[in-house]
């Protein structure tokens, strides 16, 4: 049977790991997102050079930045998650180790 604070500390990592996705997607929906729907449509009512410019901008210096921060959130959701399993992995372990010590004890008596 797993601890309180084994149980209690798996539930706050999911949690993270649920917001943490969640804030990825507010990124891909509300930054991403609408900055290539931007660039898709700045041709439709802005000509030029002041208009290939702006695109350039958004293309070469937001696009990039939000995306970071995306693949920054996606690499600590990764991270998290291979703690998760490391902690599972240990702690079923050392229960298999107790559990065995216990069986022999018992078998000695």
């Amino acid at each position: 049977m797993k601890s309180f604070l084994m149980r209690l500390a798996r539930k706050v990592l999911e949690s993270v790991l649920q917001q943490l996705m969640q804030q990825f997607n507010v990124i891909q929906e509300q930054a991403l997102a609408p900055i290539k729907q931007i660039i898709g449509s700045v041709d439709q009512f802005w000509k030029g050079d002041g208009a290939t410019a702006f695109k350039e901008e958004l293309q070469n210096l937001m696009t990039p930045q939000v995306t970071r921060i995306g693949t920054g959130i996606t690499s600590y959701h990764s991270n998290l998650g291979k703690a998760r399993d490391l902690i599972d992995r240990a702690d079923s372990t050392a229960r298999n180790l107790v559990n065995s010590k216990l069986r022999s004890i018992a078998k000695f008596y």
